[in-house]
């Protein structure tokens, strides 16, 4: 089945994909077997919902300073998410959660350097082709933000239900997937450069890199609007082209090397500081 996803967010075009949605759902019963009733539907919300708790926890503990977990090591976390049970991932998670509070009471810390904070952006990075935040930590940097699809993005905002019938429910869904959504795929992607501020903002970010996966439209389309937007902030910016192969690793790396220098010379003494906070 394939689903229109349309470029704007009006009520018509919601009203669209909920259609979309039924077709989608009576789709998934006949290939499953398994009929989508009230009470299943439900259920998943429940799942979901602990596992976007749990979220909002790791992701105030990975803020830490010292930090407690390399931001790698986030990213294949936050990355486990999209082939796992959403309710066995959040109880996952939980015991990370659990270790990382253990860690920050017994002074546990993977660096005490202050390391340049990296903001990821663009295409997805998915596991196992994690070469690019690999080169970042190795190049004395930390990923300290993950927009990615394949990161925080994919479940840090949760569905809001106003009306609890089944109806209420698929529209709730609906405009999850629609309204808060930060894509570039929407022709308006003003959410999109304000969830970017708000992350550098939170996170103390310094340095932005942008991930084109080759062949990703969308994301090369955009990168120019995104430059000039944190050029205004005086935040350094990126643009790295990859793809799932390990040849261009040496080129990455040399590119990453210099990019995190630029960031610690606008740190240094005298240097003009990248980082600020901001009132949006």
């Amino acid at each position: 089945m394939t689903m229109h996803i349309p470029a704007s967010r009006n009520d018509n075009d919601i009203d669209d994909y909920i259609d979309q949605l039924y077709e989608l759902m009576a789709r998934l019963e006949d290939v499953t077997g398994n009929q989508i009733t009230y009470d299943t539907l439900c259920e998943g919300f429940r799942k979901v919902g602990y596992a976007q708790y749990e979220l909002s926890e790791f992701i105030r503990l990975k803020k830490e300073t010292p930090y407690l977990i390399r931001g790698s090591h986030a990213m294949a976390i936050l990355n486990a998410a999209a082939y796992m049970d959403a309710e066995e991932w959040g109880k996952a998670l939980h015991r990370v959660n659990q270790s990382l509070k253990k860690r920050a009471k017994q002074g546990q810390t993977v660096t005490s350097k202050k390391l340049p904070r990296i903001l990821l952006t663009g295409s997805p990075i998915a596991f196992p082709n994690m070469k690019i935040p690999l080169l970042i930590e190795e190049m004395g940097g930390i990923v300290a933000g993950d927009e990615t699809c394949m990161g925080e993005k994919g479940m840090w905002d949760p569905a809001v239900i106003t009306d609890d019938r089944f109806d209420g429910m698929m529209r709730a869904l609906a405009n999850r997937a629609l309204r808060p959504c930060p894509c570039p795929t929407f022709a308006d992607n003003s959410q999109r450069i304000f969830r970017l501020k708000q992350l550098i903002s939170e996170n103390q970010i310094q340095g932005v890199i942008y991930h084109v996966l080759r062949g990703c439209l969308v994301y090369d389309f955009e990168y120019k609007r995104i430059e000039e937007e944190l050029g205004k902030l005086g935040i350094p910016v990126i643009r790295l082209e990859s793809d799932y192969n390990e040849e261009d690793v040496e080129q990455l790396r040399i590119r990453i090397e210099a990019f995190i220098e630029l960031i610690k010379l606008k740190q240094a003494p005298g240097g003009r500081a990248a980082t600020r906070r901001y009132a949006f």
